[in-house]
């Protein structure tokens, strides 16, 4: 969720995710086809994938890429990854037709090429990440103490989509919070109740509870614009991390030409007519990067 979502980029669903499988064993992340970073300019999710997730070191300066990810395997579209020293697998499922063995050699290329050294087929933790660890052990322990938080929405992804009416769903992680940003236009109604009931159902819901809201709901109808903020932190006191979500509704805040952006890259039409309207093809759309996305 947090690596994939990097990045100013366009995607169909949010972070570029087209749904969750969950089998025993193993659990499959349906990635979208492409990846937009401006009109006219798109590139394989499966790349874009890659480049975000596996990790590779510069020699004196830091890690990028998730720590420990290791590739075990390729079978046809499914892209086999496990962390290091632990029973942890996750499988990458790219579009019909992707093909994953070209793509890790070009990505291994243009990182030798500029100096860098490729991690996701060391055995172990490598002597790179175990310095990273060190020097950055706030950073690692804040990553750990958002990691349930991480899996759960990721298991969750389709909430945004389904029961959310954003256009827009973007975030970034400031300190132990883990912000959400979700835009609603302003020919749509904003119905955040309807999103947090699913988010914390009693069974299919994550367990959490709000720890502070802030609802300007009222002012609908009367402002051009406003923004309802949730504070949200597990059920146990002993859980760490928050999860902010912001609720804006309003004007579009991101361009005139995202519903086309959105089409173009086979966004599905009935959730487009639900949250850009066809007579307000002025607004924008999903997508997430460090520090705040669209």
């Amino acid at each position: 969720m947090k690596d994939l979502g990097r990045g100013g980029e366009w995607w169909a669903h949010p972070v570029g995710i087209a749904g969750m499988r969950l089998t025993p064993g193993q659990s499959v992340v349906v990635l979208d086809s492409h990846s937009e970073s401006r009109p006219g300019r798109k590139f394989p999710m499966a790349d874009y994938a890659l480049a975000h997730l596996l990790p590779s070191a510069e020699p004196g300066v830091q890690v990028s890429g998730v720590m420990l990810l290791r590739v075990v395997a390729v079978r046809n579209a499914d892209l086999h990854l496990e962390l290091a020293g632990t029973e942890s697998r996750l499988v990458l499922r790219g579009a019909p037709g992707t093909r994953w063995h070209p793509l890790l050699a070009q990505r291994r290329r243009d990182l030798e090429e500029g100096g860098f050294v490729p991690l996701w087929g060391v055995t172990g933790p490598s002597p790179y990440e175990l310095e990273d660890e060190r020097q950055f052990a706030s950073l690692t322990q804040t990553g750990r103490d958002l990691a349930w938080l991480g899996s759960g929405l990721l298991r969750r992804i389709a909430i945004f989509q389904n029961f959310s009416t954003a256009y827009s769903t973007r975030a970034w992680i400031t300190g132990d919070e883990w912000i959400f940003e979700l835009d609603t236009h302003r020919d749509a109604s904003l119905e955040h109740d309807a999103f947090l009931d699913r988010l914390m159902d009693d069974i299919w819901g994550l367990p959490l509870r709000i720890r502070r809201r802030y609802c300007d709901c009222s002012l609908q109808g009367t402002a051009r614009g406003y923004q309802c903020t949730f504070y949200l932190e597990h059920q146990s006191p002993d859980v760490r991390g928050v999860m902010q979500i912001r609720f804006r509704w309003g004007d579009p805040v991101y361009g005139d030409d995202v519903r086309q952006r959105l089409e173009d890259l086979n966004a599905n039409r009935d959730w487009l007519d639900r949250v850009l309207p066809r007579r307000t093809d002025r607004a924008s759309g999903p997508a997430i990067r460090k520090g705040g996305a669209r």
